[in-house]
């Protein structure tokens, strides 16, 4: 049995025998089976791999104002190795996501969380705000957070969940819930104030229906056990210390958690490690942030699609480094591409779990095997840059 690095579930039962993969859902399997192999390029001309390193390390000891983009998608000893070269050359880390101060708030136990498990043997009322995990987590549905019995939820969702949809769009996720609330998008804050007056038994008055607000704020106060599944389209337009306002109010009344749904396997990690109190954290953490990369002189992004995320970024005046294992937008102007291992599948390591599970990562393609391919790991390539420059 392997894990899979598709998203951040890590699903730990998946097998590859002869090419094929099992247990695995489209995107792992898209994942695990992706073969594109990319070329070591300075200048978008091809080098070999050692050129292409040292012109990396040479950019960052000359740049003044470095900024590292990423490592989400990079093992826990890849991220390590990373915020060591970033205290070198007094560099700032940032994920990129607007998942990360979600994160923060629950590494700090400033809001209730719980763990995958948990939500399967116990949850009886499931939120997903601004999530559609049947598209981004596949697994989530049918492993965790409806489909299956748990130890106190022997009838499933038969019987045993109710599950809720908040959205700006009918999803797929929100086809099986038994209820949906469409947000106007940019107003979730709105709805969350009409949403804490209705649990003190006040009329909401919003631009929202008050007796839906109301029949969704009896049925969270009936909760035993409840948990929000807070994705991208809730956290890119809700303030955390709103998040923390509705958590606060919802465990007045019965027991609620929160886990933050993101798809990048390892965010957790490197979001707990580049928190407020670190000397390589960013000020304003959540997203990318475009002023700030204005600022930067050099920009390292490790397994992060900087113009995929942020159209703009061909317009920011800074040398860019690319390391990832696949072909990227950001890869085809940046200055210097170094191609690596992509984690769990053709380099072993260690990952956090969305839940904060620590997950060993063995490697699913050996090198015997036909498929497999010869990559530096992204390890290797931090460790020669901390050693150059």
């Amino acid at each position: 049995m392997m894990a899979c690095t598709g998203c951040a579930l890590l699903c730990e039962d998946v097998e590859v025998q002869d090419g094929e993969v099992r247990h695995a859902c489209r995107i792992g399997t898209a994942h695990i089976l992706n073969r594109q192999q990319i070329d070591p390029m300075v200048d978008q001309k091809v080098v070999d791999i050692d050129d292409a390193i040292r012109h990396a390390a040479a950019m960052l000891a000359d740049a003044e104002r470095p900024m590292f983009l990423g490592f989400g998608n990079s093992i826990t000893e890849t991220q390590s190795s990373g915020v060591r070269l970033a205290e070198k050359i007094c560099a700032g880390i940032d994920p990129c996501s607007v998942h990360t101060g979600l994160i923060n708030e629950i590494v700090h136990s400033r809001v209730r969380t719980c763990t995958l498990p948990e939500v399967r043997d116990h949850a009886d009322v499931i939120m997903f705000w601004g999530a559609d995990p049947m598209n981004t987590h596949p697994r989530l549905l049918s492993g965790y957070a409806y489909y299956p019995r748990g130890k106190n939820r022997q009838h499933g969702w038969e019987e045993d969940r109710t599950a809720i949809a908040i959205d700006v769009r009918r999803s797929h996720t929100a086809s099986i819930c038994k209820s949906f609330h469409k947000i106007i998008p940019g107003r979730d804050t709105e709805f969350i104030d009409g949403l804490i007056l209705a649990l003190r038994n006040k009329v909401p008055k919003t631009v929202y229906d008050s007796k839906k607000v109301l029949k969704l704020a009896g049925t969270l106060k009936k909760a035993e056990f409840g948990v929000i599944f807070a994705g991208s389209e809730m956290l890119g337009s809700v303030p955390c210390d709103a998040i923390i306002r509705l958590m606060d109010e919802l465990n007045e009344f019965s027991d609620f958690r929160i886990l933050s749904l993101y798809h990048q396997y390892n965010l957790r990690s490197i979001a707990a490690a580049t928190n407020t109190d670190t000397a390589v954290s960013c000020e304003r953490p959540g997203g990318c942030d475009p002023t700030r990369l204005r600022e930067a002189d050099c920009l390292l992004c490790v397994g992060f699609d900087l113009a995929n995320s942020l159209p703009q970024a061909r317009d920011i005046d800074a040398s860019i480094i690319v390391i990832d294992p696949n072909e990227t937008l950001t890869s085809g102007y940046a200055d210097v591409v170094i191609p690596c291992a992509s984690g769990g599948v053709d380099l072993a390591g260690t990952a956090m779990r969305m839940d904060g599970a620590e997950i060993d990562l063995p490697c699913i393609m050996k090198n015997g095997q036909t498929d497999a391919l010869t990559r530096m790991s992204d390890l290797n390539i931090m460790d020669r840059l901390l050693e150059a420059v």
